[in-house]
């Protein structure tokens, strides 16, 4: 038997040994997931007992991400905006980078605003089911490459209750959906150039779906598809694509955009919080 503020000390120093940079917290996260707990409750509760039975459950955690494992992987869940998401090894872990672009969306829009959004590689379905959170007029379709990934996104749909709202569907980008029936487009495609994959850190290439990684050789590979296929298609009326980007590649990417017929003037650029260009904004 053990306090329970006595084993979050030893999960901590552990996982702290392993280089885990957030190691208190992770040691909190795991003991609240393997008691089924919130954080505050350890903490009120810090002098309450725990057998060694959970303690020796609690302590396999640490062990599993001590040797690398996500917690997002280990747990199923995921925060983004302030929301917890079910994830799996078949969805990229959502960053809070990528918070960014609810915000500007919310720059753009009020929040009793009626839009149609398609969410281009959907994932966990993290953006545009916060999107509908945020926005209780909008609705929208997401789209995904992976059946597996499309079954996460349902499902994080129904716990929210707006599976009303949003449908999900099996696309390679636009290519199953008309485009014109949606006033935003948004997306976080992959992004790294593949000869840059071996420099990620081996916590993103042992957890992350290699297929939401990969951006092919020049890292603009699914930026071209999805630009390409916009500007094959009429247009009846003016519209936002919204997309992360990398900012290894964000001048090609611009380039390409402009080439293609996107005004460079009706381009914005936006900086995540550590001043890094994050996402960029076309109207059309």
């Amino acid at each position: 038997m053990q306090k329970i503020e006595t084993i979050l000390s030893d999960g901590n120093r552990e996982l702290k040994k392993n280089k885990i940079e957030t190691s208190y917290l992770e040691s909190q996260i795991l003991l609240s997931f393997m008691l089924d707990v919130s954080k505050e409750y350890l903490i009120i509760n810090s002098n309450l007992k725990l057998d060694d039975k959970k303690i020796s459950k609690y302590r396999k955690l640490i062990k599993r991400r001590s040797e690398g494992e996500s917690i997002s992987n280990i747990t199923g869940k995921r925060e983004f905006y302030g929301r917890q998401f079910s994830v799996s090894c078949n969805v990229l872990d959502p960053r809070p980078e990528t918070e960014l672009i609810i915000n500007i969306i919310k720059e753009i829009y009020a929040k009793d605003t009626s839009c149609s959004v398609v969410d281009l590689g959907t994932g966990s379905a993290c953006l545009i089911s916060t999107l509908l959170l945020e926005f209780p007029n909008f609705k929208g379709i997401g789209t995904d490459i992976s059946e597996d990934a499309i079954n996460i996104a349902q499902k994080n749909a129904r716990e929210y209750l707006i599976n009303d709202r949003v449908s999900f569907i099996v696309s390679d980008w636009l290519d199953a959906i008309d485009f014109n029936k949606f006033d935003i487009l948004i997306s976080n495609p992959p992004y790294i150039p593949r000869l840059e994959l071996e420099s990620l850190p081996l916590e993103v290439l042992h957890n992350d779906p290699l297929v939401a990684l990969d951006g092919g050789m020049d890292g603009l590979e699914h930026y071209k598809k999805i630009a390409t296929n916009i500007k094959n298609k009429n247009n009846d009326k003016e519209k936002f694509l919204i997309m992360e980007i990398y900012e290894n590649t964000v001048d090609d990417l611009f380039h390409f955009l402009v080439s293609l017929g996107f005004e460079r003037e009706n381009m914005i650029l936006y900086y995540d919080f550590s001043n890094r260009k994050r996402v960029i904004v076309s109207k059309f």
